[in-house]
């Protein structure tokens, strides 16, 4: 007769081999539905954050579904003004982007003008290049473009997937009580409890990640924008809080937060030192921003630890491209408010915490 020990070996491998499996399935399933799947993700984020409000509005007795499409619109109401403003300035832009142009026309034909110094002074070694061969370039699609799309796939499917989202988000404020009920009816009865303690851990970590993402950009707008008014940037008071927007994206956050200031400076200034400051103080303030505010403001609200944040950052940046940049950390502690309240995860929900 066999020893119980041996008995169990097999079942534990079986179990671990559909563990894996199943596994691989989900991740192939958020990589080719990923459209589908980061539409559905943003539209429960944001519902999250806007029904504080209109439970706000349900208690001045305002109908629920009259709160929800308030809400929404003023929301759509902020995104366009910020899109209008945002479309003015690149209006600008282009309209100065002949000056700009020969600004940096003067730029190469100096550093042609060294480059040919250089030669002078130097003997030709090799044959001289045959001009009558033909040069044919490919022009490939930009990687970084590549790297931001990557989970949906192209602008058209962007965009289809933006006009999505505030129906999604309309009809989960308005169907809450419903989708809630019916969500916890899927649970067992004895495991209801503990799916409501992780559905609403869930909307509270999301509420408080916005919170504190919205306190860091509020505090690098305030410290970048008096520079750039000093330096008498065009439309400083602009440019200061989209650039602590920017900055707040994991990785790319500093390129991409002083590229619209310094695109404004080359079509304004003609001397180096703008260029400097402005790259200078973005730069500072971001790494004030990530190493002090995000972990003051962030950090204690989605109670996630520097390594599995970054390994988050990794894995969903991988999978998703900059989309899975942007939703990794809320993301990876959603998972984490998961494990927190199931008691064969709490093990991974402590390994993920701070200490």
């Amino acid at each position: 007769m066999p020893r119980p020990g041996v008995e169990r070996e097999p079942a534990t491998a079986t179990s671990i081999s559909l563990q894996i499996v199943a596994a691989a399935i989900i991740i192939a399933a958020l990589y080719y539905a990923s459209s589908i799947v980061i539409t559905l993700v943003c539209s429960i984020f944001i519902a999250f954050v806007l029904d504080p409000a209109v439970h706000v509005m349900e208690r001045g007795r305002i109908p629920r579904w009259l709160g929800s499409l308030l809400v929404v619109m003023l929301g759509l109401a902020a995104v366009y003004l910020l899109v209008y403003t945002i479309y003015e300035r690149v209006l600008d832009f282009l309209n100065d982007l002949p000056r700009f142009m020969a600004t940096v026309q003067g730029l190469i034909a100096r550093v042609e003008a060294w480059a040919r110094s250089l030669r002078l002074h130097q003997p030709i070694v090799g044959p001289l290049p045959d001009a009558a061969i033909p040069t044919v370039r490919l022009q490939q699609e930009s990687p970084w473009m590549q790297f931001l799309l990557r989970g949906i796939g192209s602008v058209y499917a962007f965009t289809v997937t933006v006009m999505f989202i505030p129906f999604l988000v309309f009809f989960m404020l308005t169907s809450k009580n419903h989708i809630w009920a019916a969500t916890l009816n899927l649970f067992p009865l004895e495991r209801r409890q503990q799916a409501e303690d992780v559905i609403s851990g869930i909307g509270q970590m999301v509420r408080q990640y916005v919170l504190g993402n919205v306190l860091v950009a509020l505090v690098s707008a305030c410290l970048m924008t008096p520079v750039f008014v000093t330096l008498q940037l065009r439309d400083a008071l602009v440019l200061g809080p989209l650039a602590a927007i920017l900055s707040l994206i994991p990785y790319i956050g500093v390129a991409l937060g002083v590229l619209p200031p310094l695109l404004v400076a080359f079509a304004q200034f003609e001397r180096l030192g703008p260029y400097l400051a402005i790259a200078a103080t973005v730069a500072a303030v971001h790494f004030l921003a990530v190493n002090v505010l995000t972990p003051k403001l962030v950090g204690r609200r989605v109670k996630l630890n520097a390594l599995t944040v970054t390994l988050g950052m990794m894995f969903w940046g991988w999978l998703w491209g900059g989309i899975g940049l942007v939703l990794s950390v809320p993301i990876t502690a959603a998972l984490k408010a998961v494990c927190d309240n199931v008691m064969t995860l709490r093990p991974l929900g402590e390994w993920m915490g701070e200490d």
